[in-house]
C-alpha cells in the first residue's frame, strides 16, 4: 500500500486548524476556561504548520526538539491547567495540583538527567505525562458523573474533550510501545496509518462536540 505521509500530516494539520478556528467562534459557548484549552490546540497547531514548513521547504527531518519543548511540555502543561480550571471539588483540586506537580518535576529530571533528551524522543517521559494527564482526565470525568450534568452528559464539552484527547494520546500509547520495543514489530506503514487513524478519530470528537455543546453548562463557573 502506498502510504503518503505528507499527505496524512496536511489532513491532520487541517484538522487541528479546523477545531481551533470552532473553538474561538463558538468559545462562548464552552465554558469560561475554556481559553486554557483553545491556546492548547492553537499552540499545537502552531507547531505542526511551522514543523510542515520546515520540512517541505527547508528539508528540516529532526524536529524532536520542538515537539519536546512545545508540545511535551507547552500543549500538556495547558492541559493540565485547563482541566483543574474546572474542577470544583476541594479534593480533586489538590490531586490535581499535585499532578500538575509531578509533571513539572518529571519534565525538569528528565531535561537534565537523559543526555538525549532534546534530540531523541523521550518515550519514558511521554509515557509518564500521559499517564498524569490520564489522571487528571479521571478527575473530571469523576467529578461530571457525581453532579447534575450527567442529566445531560452529551451538552458540557469538557466531557468531549476528556473523551477526543483520551482517543489521541491513550490511542497510540500502544503503537508507541511496540515501536520502541521492537522495529520489526509493526510494518512502517501500518504504523502510520493507525496514528493517523487516531489523530482523524480523536479531533473528530473534538469537532462534534463544539456543535453538541450547551450554553447552560458553559457558563457554569
Amino acid at each position: 500500500m502506498n502510504w503518503n505521509r505528507e499527505i496524512a500530516s496536511l489532513v491532520i494539520t487541517c484538522l487541528m486548524l479546523l477545531t481551533f478556528i470552532l473553538l474561538i467562534i463558538y468559545r462562548k459557548k464552552l465554558g469560561k476556561k475554556i481559553i486554557y484549552f483553545i491556546l492548547a490546540i492553537g499552540l499545537g497547531t502552531f507547531i505542526e504548520i511551522m514543523i510542515s514548513v520546515g520540512w517541505w521547504f527547508f528539508h528540516v527531518s529532526n524536529t524532536v526538539t520542538v515537539y519536546v519543548i512545545g508540545t511535551n511540555l507547552g500543549v500538556f502543561l495547558l492541559f493540565f491547567i485547563y482541566f483543574h480550571s474546572i474542577l470544583e471539588v476541594k479534593t480533586l483540586r489538590v490531586i490535581s495540583s499535585i499532578f500538575i506537580g509531578l509533571f513539572l518535576l518529571e519534565y525538569v529530571l528528565s531535561a537534565i538527567f537523559i543526555e538525549s533528551f532534546f534530540t531523541h524522543f523521550p518515550f519514558f517521559s511521554y509515557f509518564i505525562q500521559v499517564v498524569l494527564l490520564s489522571g487528571s482526565i479521571y478527575l473530571v470525568i469523576s467529578q461530571t458523573f457525581n453532579s447534575d450534568i450527567i442529566l445531560n452528559l452529551s451538552g458540557y464539552y469538557p466531557i468531549w474533550i476528556c473523551v477526543g484527547l483520551m482517543e489521541i494520546y491513550l490511542g497510540v500509547m500502544p503503537l508507541l510501545i511496540m515501536s520502541n520495543t521492537s522495529h520489526k514489530m509493526m510494518n512502517a506503514n501500518m504504523f502510520f496509518i493507525i496514528l493517523f487513524l487516531v489523530n482523524v478519530i480523536g479531533y473528530s470528537i473534538l469537532i462534534t462536540g463544539i456543535f453538541f455543546a450547551s450554553a447552560k453548562f458553559g457558563l457554569k463557573k
